[in-house]
């Protein structure tokens, strides 16, 4: 049987590795309003971010556009386009980074992120900051057909290193992570302040950690063996 310490650890992007001003909630509110126009329904304002992702939203505008000609799906992406152009204006990163991804690597994990945003703007700001070095893998999403909660990144990046479910942890701050992450059958580290809903959202949280750095903590195969 594969051994249950983790080989892999798999981050979300923003407010995770990086602290971004992507405004999440007023962008899937923003999308809803735009497709109520034409009949969606995705109920009040206060509800839609916790119902909803932008990924959910964007697939039943395709799914319009697919039996009415439209292009609301392409009219959505270019939404989401500019809130992240916006959000990501004044980024900065974790504090410790450098110095818990550098620690992570000496122990032998693998380093992945996995993330819903676009992959040019994501590894640009990984080279800015000089981090990208650290990173076996960036998984974006042009790189899926299905975005977080759905589980296929998560498949895809196991399969690629060939490690089983037990050998990876993921790493995130958002319920959505925490979904894709037990959709997968990964443990989930959530990484924030308060702790989310468990039972609310339908998430397994394995640790709660609100410094990026309390990584460092985590035990290694080598340490193992």
């Amino acid at each position: 049987m594969p051994s249950s310490q983790p080989l892999a650890i798999i981050f979300d992007f923003d407010n995770t590795l990086v602290k971004s001003h992507i405004d999440f909630p007023k962008l899937k509110v923003e999308m809803a309003h735009r497709l109520s126009r034409y009949g969606f329904s995705f109920g009040s304002d206060e509800t839609i971010p916790h119902k909803f992702t932008a990924g959910e939203i964007i697939e039943q505008a395709a799914a319009y556009d697919e039996e009415h000609g439209t292009s609301l799906a392409e009219e959505l992406w270019s939404l989401v386009e500019s809130f992240e152009r916006e959000g990501m204006r004044d980024i900065t990163v974790a504090d410790g980074i450098t110095e818990t991804l550098a620690a992570l690597k000496q122990k032998g994990f693998l380093l992945i992120v996995f993330t819903n945003n676009a992959k040019s703007p994501t590894l640009e700001v990984l080279q800015r900051f000089h981090l990208e070095s650290f990173f076996d893998l960036v998984v974006a999403r042009e790189d899926v057909k299905k975005m977080k909660p759905d589980p296929e990144g998560i498949s895809l990046i196991l399969t690629k290193f060939n490690l089983s479910p037990e050998q990876a942890v993921f790493v995130g701050d958002s319920w959505v992570d925490a979904l894709a992450a037990t959709n997968a059958g990964v443990r989930f580290i959530l990484i924030r302040e308060e702790r989310l809903d468990e039972a609310k959202y339908g998430i397994t949280i394995w640790r709660h950690i609100r410094f990026l750095t309390e990584l460092v903590a985590l035990p290694s195969q080598e340490s193992t063996t």
